[in-house]
């Protein structure tokens, strides 16, 4: 067995160095394993997945009444901007 410290042989039952006296021997304390389960991160994961899709519609009764209204207030807006102009 080497020294660390110094590099000198010393005898393998040997705790300190014969030469600079340093300790040889470290006692090596063994890592405690704790086993822990593991959880599956892919819960929703199945080979024979199926997939659907959901597809909402809106209904045209408000898309035409929003368009409606729009319109009204355009007609609106040109009527008032013509009477100014016209010195109504």
């Amino acid at each position: 067995m080497f020294c660390r410290n110094c590099g000198e042989e010393n005898p393998e039952n040997a705790v300190f160095c014969k030469n600079c006296g340093a300790k040889l021997k470290e006692e090596v304390k063994k890592a405690e394993v704790i086993d822990t389960p593991v959880k599956n991160q892919n819960n929703n994961y199945n080979n024979n997945q199926q997939t659907t899709q959901t597809t909402t519609t809106k209904s045209s009764s408000s898309d035409s009444g929003s368009w409606i209204a729009c319109c009204c207030v355009g007609l609106f807006l040109i009527f008032i901007i013509s009477a100014l102009f016209s010195g109504f």
